[in-house]
């Protein structure tokens, strides 16, 4: 078994020793020195190795095998040259064949072959056999004697490039050696600089750190004496009215000290800065409550940049509402107090409504429109500054400023900045509502506190226009319809005209105590009256559309196919308008005619300005409104009126027209009707009890008529009268009589002498034209029946309480119509009843002999009295 182990052993070893003669992995010059090395130890005498042996016997049996001498096989092969020389071709071939036998697991640096071969033994059941092991050791050390061989030929073939590889790297070796003496000597010198610029730098910092501190020692110096000038750079600032710079500096000089709270002379400088800034905020306010009556755009952006820096302006835009509403009732109250009678210091002792009260009626108009000019002053200066914000808004939202602000602040920033003009915005909207219903309720009591029924009718006119035109202003402002202003100008306008119509009354009745009863020959169509100057075409065209209806057999009336008299005439041209109100600039609102220096009430309230107002300021009322150039002719009949001619398609005959007689009486009566024409625009919901009242007009002249000539009637009158006579009078004596404020009959001294001279008939001649008055008053009237049923408008509930509707005006003029005729029978029955003595005619008649033989060849003598008459 020893001897066995033993084998083993060294079959490993020559295995290994195959191993390692691996071409290395190392360099040339690394394997060429350990060969050497290997050499100086083969070299060693063969002595030593059997001395050693000899010490050791017990050993023998586990000692390594000593190690194949491959340098000096190749000695032995230079020696043995020569006797080789005819066996080389051989040896060559079988090297190969060596070297290609060679398995590929012994050039493997990490493979066990030594454990290999144990296995290559044991398959082929050779393990303990010896010969088969020597067997194979031989071929083990042929092969690594070939391999050796081969690894030493190579390495003499590259022994030339090995030198010139050691030539270079000592060429390397004596560079580098160079290089470091050379780094050395720059390390060397590098220390010394700094150590120099060390100390250097020191001295320059020393100085810099110095000159630094003197530098802020300086400004500390400068900037306390800034703050000592503080108030003379402020004063010059707000003298100069730059609020912002005047802001900025406090709050810069507020931060410096806070800065230099240290000191003690900035101490009491902070207190005096507070203090100034506290003062300067009060004199900001101060210049804010002007701007309700003293709006600037610079001025106001100056304003709103300082309460920008103080961060104040949500609270400056409150201040600001609160500047306007307190504006109104100051401007108010300084407004009455300038057209009272009483003292100042009285005044400020009276409320609002005991002051309005104080004005006395020959300056009610005037203190009405300066009250007016002063409100409109305020809303001006509101309406720019809610412009002033939006164009501001918009400015702000243009693509390069926007863009360029955006890049400058933050997103909170600019949240903010879009919250506060959320604000703002919603502040102004609403606000303007609370600015007008204030105004609005300041002149509702003026109007309701005053007197407005002892008002005469061309100063009545004139504040109803004023409120037309004020109530136009709220539109513009804030699309409000003033429903509270126009229901407290209803209340007053009713009132007033209720006594107007009462005085309209009476001054008919003076009227009829001094009429003449002469007709006036100039008289063609009511048109042509001074009054009617504004209804001309409008009651032309719906006189024409009635009798194109009327020619047509259409049964329906012309207002009702067009209600509210919508579609009588359009508004293309009015003679009413002024030219302010009908060129293209006076299209504009007033908000652009009109500045805070001018106003919509300046100029006086003249007879343009009231006719601009009465058309051009009631809502659904433009259709009514007349062609200037058939207007402004006052001499040119027209179309419709009687004894004009018709254009367009004509009647199939032409009727004949009655005379028209009209007296001053009758004429006073349409005066006073185209005056209520005036009201009905004006007053256009109280339309129905005007235009009632219109007919009490008529019923009054007509039931005046009648019992003026008829009073003498010599026989029963219920004989003559009609039925429908009969009730008309005594409705109108039930309705109208006790409405009067004079004492009824009416006087008739200036008819009375002719109604019993016999030379006259009788007055038969004035009996005439009175009764041939009422009979054109009523035809005249009618003329307006379309018209005034397109101001009455369809609906049943516009009539109010004593309203007449289109029914109760159609049923009314038809029924007017047919008994006015039946009043000349009773007035002419007075002059025919007296005129012939009929009982003398009849006795007369009694004396005469009827027999042939008696008659005379002359007629006789009741005959001539018959006849003289």
């Amino acid at each position: 078994m020893e001897k066995v182990e033993e084998i083993k052993f060294k079959v490993l070893e020559l295995i290994n020793k195959k191993k390692e003669v691996k071409i290395p992995k190392m360099g040339f010059t690394d394997y060429y020195v350990q060969q050497q090395q290997v050499a100086r130890v083969a070299a060693t005498p063969a002595s030593q190795g059997a001395h050693t042996k000899a010490t050791a016997p017990g050993s023998a049996a586990t000692a390594p095998l000593p190690e194949y001498d491959w340098a000096d096989e190749i000695v032995g092969r230079g020696r043995g040259t020569g006797e080789q020389a005819g066996s080389d071709s051989e040896q060559a071939a079988s090297d190969q064949e060596v070297l290609e036998s060679t398995e590929a697991i012994y050039f493997d640096g990490g493979s066990n072959t030594g454990l290999h071969e144990l296995r290559k033994l044991s398959e082929s059941g050779q393990l303990l056999d010896c010969g088969s092991i020597e067997q194979s050791m031989g071929v083990l050390r042929r092969q690594h004697r070939v391999i050796s061989k081969k690894v030493l030929q190579l390495i003499l073939e590259q022994r030339a490039a090995c030198d010139g590889e050691f030539q270079r790297i000592r060429d390397t070796e004596r560079l580098l050696r160079d290089t470091v003496t050379m780094c050395r000597a720059a390390r060397t010198k590098l220390d010394t600089s700094k150590l120099l610029l060390t100390t250097t730098n020191l001295e320059i910092l020393a100085a810099y750190k110095k000159r630094q501190t003197l530098v802020n020692l300086l400004r500390t110096l400068n900037a306390l004496k800034s703050m000592r000038s503080i108030d003379q750079r402020l004063q010059r600032r707000l003298t100069d009215a730059d609020y912002g710079g005047a802001i900025a500096i406090l709050l810069e000089n507020k931060n410096l000290s806070q800065r230099f709270h240290q000191y003690r002379c900035v101490e009491s400088l902070s207190h005096k800065l507070q203090d100034t800034l506290l003062l300067t905020e009060v004199q900001l306010e101060s210049v804010l409550g002007e701007m309700p009556s003293e709006f600037e755009p610079a001025r106001y952006q100056k304003l709103q940049e300082a309460y920008q820096l103080l961060g104040k302006q949500l609270i400056a835009m409150d201040q600001l509402h609160m500047n306007f509403v307190s504006s109104v009732h100051t401007a108010a109250f300084t407004v009455l107090r300038q057209h009272m009678e009483v003292s100042v210091e009285e005044s400020k002792k009276l409320t609002y409504e005991q002051m309005c009260e104080c004005v006395p009626m020959d300056r009610y108009v005037h203190c009405l429109t300066e009250l007016c000019r002063a409100f409109w002053k305020i809303l001006v200066s509101y309406h720019q500054i809610r412009c002033w914000h939006q164009n501001r808004c918009l400015y702000e939202k243009a693509p390069g400023c926007g863009e360029a602000e955006a890049g400058t602040g933050t997103s909170s920033d600019r949240s903010s900045a879009a919250f506060q003009q959320e604000y703002i915005r919603q502040k102004l909207e609403s606000g303007q509502f609370r600015l007008w219903n204030d105004i609005q309720a300041k002149v509702c009591v003026f109007i309701g506190s005053g007197r407005l029924h002892a008002l005469k009718y061309d100063q009545f006119v004139q504040v109803l226009a004023i409120v037309q035109r004020l109530k136009k202003v709220g539109g513009e402002f804030c699309d409000s319809r003033s429903e509270k202003l126009l229901g407290a100008m209803q209340r007053q306008s009713m009132e007033f005209f209720r006594r107007y119509h009462a005085a309209c009354l009476e001054e008919i009745g003076l009227f009829f105590d001094h009429e003449v009863w002469v007709p006036i020959g100039s008289f063609h169509d009511v048109t042509q009256l001074q009054e009617y100057r504004n209804f001309r075409h409008a009651l032309a065209r719906t006189a024409a559309a009635a009798a194109s209806a009327v020619a047509t057999g259409s049964s329906s009336v012309v207002a009702r196919a067009s209600p509210a008299g919508t579609d009588l005439l359009p508004d293309s041209a009015s003679s009413l308008h002024s030219q302010d109100e009908s060129s293209l600039y006076g299209s504009c609102g007033y908000f652009l005619r009109f500045t805070e220096k001018s106003s919509p009430f300046d100029g006086g309230f003249d007879s343009t300005m009231l006719e601009e107002d009465i058309l051009a300021g009631i809502a659904d009322e433009s259709s009514y409104y007349c062609s200037e150039d058939s207007s402004d002719n006052s001499n040119e009949q027209p179309a419709g009126s009687p004894g004009s001619p018709r254009h367009g398609p004509a009647a199939p005959a032409a009727t004949p027209q009655p005379p028209l007689v009209v007296v001053n009486t009758s004429l006073t009566v349409l005066r006073c009707i185209g005056r209520y024409l005036y009201f009905c625009k004006l007053l256009h919901p109280i339309t129905p009890q005007i235009v009632r009242s219109m007919a009490e007009l008529i019923d009054y002249y007509l039931y005046s008529v009648h019992d003026l000539f008829s009073a003498d009637l010599p026989v029963p009158r219920d004989n003559l009268a009609s039925g429908r006579l009969r009730a008309a009078l005594q409705r109108i004596q039930t309705e109208l009589l006790p409405k009067l404020r004079r004492v009824w009959p009416l006087s008739d001294e200036m008819v009375r002498p002719d109604l019993a001279d016999p030379d006259t008939l009788y007055g038969l001649q004035k009996r005439i034209v009175a009764s041939e008055s009422c009979v054109t008053l009523v035809a005249q009237f009618r003329q307006m029946e379309s018209y005034l049923g397109g101001l009455l408008g369809g609906g049943a509930t516009d009539a109010g309480e004593d309203g007449w509707t289109q029914g109760a005006l159609r049923e009314y003029l038809a029924h007017t119509g047919e008994y006015v005729p039946d009043v000349r029978k009773p007035i002419f029955m007075c002059s025919t009843a007296r005129v012939i003595d009929l009982q003398a005619v009849l006795n007369a008649m009694a004396k005469v002999k009827w027999d042939v033989n008696h008659v005379n060849v002359q007629h006789s003598p009741y005959i001539d009295t018959i006849n003289r008459v």
